[in-house]
């Protein structure tokens, strides 16, 4: 049964109808045809509970990540895919949001509580109800109530939840009342130690197996308000919060998109040292590190997401770097694009309000609205070394550039230059050749109108002797 204030907020509202929503394939990079446990199609929560139930011991045990290791499931996903009790709370109010707790997963033996707030915008739902985003904080963040606003403006329901088991605190993207930061609260999960610094613990006392969960709950959440069109719920996480849902998306089918910004996959994998040191030679154990690759690392999981995906980073991103970053966003199952918005800050509140990228491809798959331009992989031409690359969507852009490297060595230390590109109807064409030491390139494009850009899109990642 539901608590009190769980009924307040869902029996007022309207009953849901579901819509499909529209998803344009993509000419140069389908999804691989592999049946899946819901046909394909976003599933209802019982498609999600039922059939992804029966799945998942074969998941567990035969599943194989991108690295050639085994891909292990630890959580319980029947258990997460319903509904969780809501509690009232007065702690954290914030103007015209609602805030109250929702159960995660069990921790020690006792449900947690998980603080969040929710909104819809102004007026009545549309026909078939309100799409909705879910928002996941990145490290030393919270419950943002301006993200949720940002959500709210743009037409969305949203919700924003604190991950590391702490109540909203500071003055930051319109948290109120001036309450210290890092606070905890009754029933809390574990809080983020590091990078996986928890990792001796048991798997269900570890930081990131309760982020994971909870924004699977709040997913089920969600999908039991009647004013909210479970068909239309995306995702989208910064920085940590980028891992994370990564990782969510790889385990939860129902999400009809997510955005992954700055933060994804591959992180052992990284030659920034303010990750590279959490791994081995100096960290973990060959166990530990084994476990950390076929759980939690999205690398495991990215393989077996089929939603929509738009990874968010520049090209010069100071913690992720662009290499791990585009591998990530080329490993899943389903349509996934790059998008680099080349000189974007690492931070909250630029990671939702600089990329308007972001708005537009959720536009594009819950309220049919213009997609965001596509770039196939670059041909490059041997002798001439000039790159070719097909693109659609001549009408939604007025500029396309090649960004390369000549240098080697740590990602984010490396210059990178330029060379503009003549936009064809279906082909971008260098305007000269690449230097014979470049050592890797992509290819982006933008709208530019009076100096405001949108519809940044990226090819992939090329690494030359790879």
């Amino acid at each position: 049964m539901f608590s009190d204030h769980h009924n307040m907020i869902i029996a007022p509202l309207l009953k849901i109808r579901l819509y499909p929503w529209k998803q344009s394939p993509s000419r140069f990079r389908s999804p691989k045809k592999t049946p899946s446990p819901c046909s394909g199609k976003v599933p209802t929560p019982e498609c999600g509970v039922t059939k992804l139930a029966v799945f998942l011991p074969l998941l567990s045990l035969l599943a194989s990540t991108a690295e050639g290791s085994k891909r292990d499931i630890v959580w319980d996903l029947k258990a997460l895919f319903r509904t969780p009790k809501v509690h009232k709370t007065e702690e954290r109010p914030a103007k015209e949001l609602r805030s109250f707790f929702y159960e995660g997963a069990l921790y020690k033996g006792t449900p947690t509580r998980v603080f969040a707030y929710y909104a819809t915008p102004e007026g009545n739902p549309p026909k078939g109800g309100w799409p909705a985003v879910i928002c996941a904080h990145g490290g030393g963040g919270t419950a943002y109530p301006e993200w949720v606003r940002f959500w709210n403006g743009r037409g969305y329901a949203a919700l924003a939840m604190d991950l590391e088991g702490h109540l909203p605190g500071g003055k930051a993207h319109q948290v109120e009342g001036n309450f210290p930061t890092g606070q905890g609260h009754e029933n809390a999960g574990p809080s983020r130690v590091d990078w996986f610094g928890d990792r001796s613990l048991p798997d269900k006392e570890q930081w990131f197996y309760h982020a994971v969960a909870d924004v699977i709950r709040a997913n089920s959440l969600l999908r039991a308000v009647k004013a909210i069109n479970s068909k239309k719920i995306g995702l989208t996480g910064i920085s940590w919060g980028g891992t994370v849902v990564s990782t969510v998306a790889g385990l939860d089918p129902r999400f009809a998109f997510v955005v992954p910004v700055y933060g994804s996959g591959y992180i052992h994998k990284s030659d920034n040292p303010g990750l590279s040191q959490w791994f081995p030679p100096k960290n973990m154990t060959e166990k530990q590190y084994r476990d950390y690759q076929g759980k939690w690392d999205p690398s495991a999981h990215l393989p077996y997401a089929r939603m929509p995906m738009l990874f968010v980073t520049s090209i010069a991103d100071p913690v992720f770097q662009i290499d791990i970053f585009a591998r990530s966003a080329k490993s899943t199952k389903g349509p996934s694009s790059l998008c680099i918005r080349p000189w974007m800050i690492h931070a909250h509140g630029n990671g939702w309000n600089d990329p308007v990228e972001i708005g537009q491809f959720a536009d594009s798959i819950v309220k049919y609205g213009p997609s965001l331009p596509e770039l196939g992989p670059p041909n490059l031409d041997p002798s001439s070394r000039v790159a070719r690359t097909p693109f659609q969507g001549k009408d939604k852009i007025s500029e396309a550039w090649i960004y390369f490297t000549t240098a080697g060595g740590a990602w984010k230390n490396r210059k990178w230059n330029f060379i503009q590109c003549t936009i064809g109807d279906k082909e971008l064409i260098a305007q000269k050749g690449l230097p014979g030491n470049t050592t890797a390139f992509l290819v982006y494009v933008f709208r530019d109108v009076g100096g405001f850009r949108s519809n940044h899109a990226a090819s992939d990642l090329i690494i030359m002797g790879k």
